[in-house]
């Protein structure tokens, strides 16, 4: 389910991923965010994306299965870009593929697959816009694994 690869290996990993209505809502008592603001983070360079440490990270949550714990920072991304235009939509189709993870998570196929459907209409929309590649990250290959339908295992490498 998870990928090996990390890009910022020096951030850990929460110590739970976060399954409604199993472990502790992370951001709630006994969480693992209890206390811990929201983060803010700077705009993404598209010239050099693997500069930004908050994407590096949320990419990591992401492909390592903490899927509620990834939309938190790419929702950070998101509010950085202004919710507008090519970058915040390419991560707004990130915070779909992550809702889609956390409704795997609970057993919730069709919901997923409504968020990977959204998600693949964002990333379609980038890909016309700025091309195949953008951001590092080959779009074209997003929209494959998520038309596969194998909703559990789409992952996300830069090139």
């Amino acid at each position: 389910m998870t990928s090996s690869k990390r890009y910022i290996p020096s951030w850990t990993l929460p110590s739970y991923i976060f399954i409604p209505g199993v472990n502790p809502h992370p951001k709630k008592f006994g969480g693992h965010m209890e206390g811990l603001p929201d983060p803010v983070a700077d705009q993404i360079d598209i010239h050099s994306p693997q500069d930004n440490k908050f994407f590096r990270y949320a990419l990591d949550l992401y492909n390592h299965g903490y899927y509620w714990e990834s939309h938190v920072y790419f929702e950070a991304l998101w509010n950085a870009h202004g919710r507008t235009g090519s970058v915040a939509d390419l991560l707004k189709g990130m915070i779909k593929l992550g809702a889609a993870g956390v409704k795997i998570l609970i057993h919730q196929v069709e919901a997923a697959q409504g968020h990977h459907m959204r998600a693949r209409e964002l990333f379609e929309e980038v890909m016309k816009q700025e091309g195949e590649v953008f951001l590092g990250m080959n779009l074209r290959k997003l929209i494959k694994q998520i038309e596969m339908h194998n909703v559990s295992e789409v992952r996300v490498d830069w090139d």
